[in-house]
């Protein structure tokens, strides 16, 4: 099997890899074209490049970008103004693994590229692990958001394997560590899910970073559970109102009745059980 440069994807000649010092540290490889660009962005590279992880080289790329679109030398100038290309949604999802120093090795490559495609415009990325699904076996990245916790798989003949919680769905977090690596335990409404994450500090992260979402999920649930009882409060005329008896015969007061009790339900005060009840009883007063 080829070794391919982590960077570019292009394989590996003999030359590239007789160079001895475009080693990662996480076990990739730079070709000799993208060692060299790596070298003209930080000199110190050249003797040092297997000190540093793929998330942190492909950052220091981004930032020279970003910094040479700035300069008059490498943009285009059209009267007052300067142009050069604004990040891509793949860009941002770097950073945002950068910024977080997440330890991704070259074999999450194919992951991290399908989060542009899965994470919507407004998600940001919390935490990033590499590990295993320990239900199907399968080996990805699990990440989470402000929204939800999800594990992804990049199947080699195309296609993507996902396992996703929404955190109003998780109703408590746990993890345990190793000597070399965590587990990560998910308790849902819907059973627990379990994932060993390959470095021994990583659930530990998760598992503070979910529990806080966690509970701002809940706080925000509580709010607006006191919202709708404040609701309720302000339609006295149906809620203190006796639709479940009427001392007339008349029908157009039952059908006005039914139609009050209609609009209990649809509220929510009254259950299922409680309309059908109610309605057998005005009902048998036609």
């Amino acid at each position: 099997m080829n070794t391919i440069c982590a960077l570019c994807g292009s394989a590996l000649t003999s030359t590239d890899m007789l160079v001895g010092k475009n080693r990662l540290a996480d076990g990739g490889y730079l070709c000799t074209g993208c060692f060299t660009k790596a070298v003209n962005i930080n000199r110190d590279l050249l003797h040092t490049l297997d000190q540093f992880y793929f998330a942190e080289i492909t950052g220091m790329f981004l930032k020279s970008k970003i910094d040479a679109g700035q300069t008059q030398n490498d943009s285009s100038y059209t009267g007052n103004t300067y142009q050069y290309d604004a990040p891509t949604r793949m860009d941002e999802i770097k950073d945002q693994i950068v910024a977080l120093k997440a330890r991704l090795s070259v074999l999450a490559n194919e992951e991290v590229k399908e989060l542009a495609n899965i994470l919507d415009r407004d998600e940001k990325l919390y935490a990033i692990a590499e590990g295993i699904d320990l239900q199907s076996k399968r080996e990805g990245i699990i990440f989470s958001t402000q929204k939800r916790l999800a594990f992804i798989d990049k199947k080699f003949l195309g296609g993507v394997v996902k396992n996703e919680f929404s955190l109003q769905n998780i109703s408590s977090i746990d993890h345990v560590e190793n000597l070399l690596y965590s587990i990560l335990k998910i308790n849902t409404n819907r059973g627990t899910a379990e994932f060993k994450l390959h470095t021994k500090n990583d659930a530990r992260a998760f598992t503070n970073i979910l529990n806080r979402n966690y509970n701002d999920t809940v706080r925000s649930s509580s709010q607006d559970s006191i919202s709708l009882q404040a609701f309720t409060q302000t339609i006295p005329d149906l809620v203190q109102e006796n639709v479940f008896t009427t001392g007339s015969e008349d029908p157009s007061t039952i059908f006005e009745q039914l139609e009050k009790l209609g609009k209990l339900k649809e509220m929510g005060i009254l259950t299922d059980t409680e309309f059908s009840e109610q309605k057998k009883k005005l009902l048998e007063k036609l």
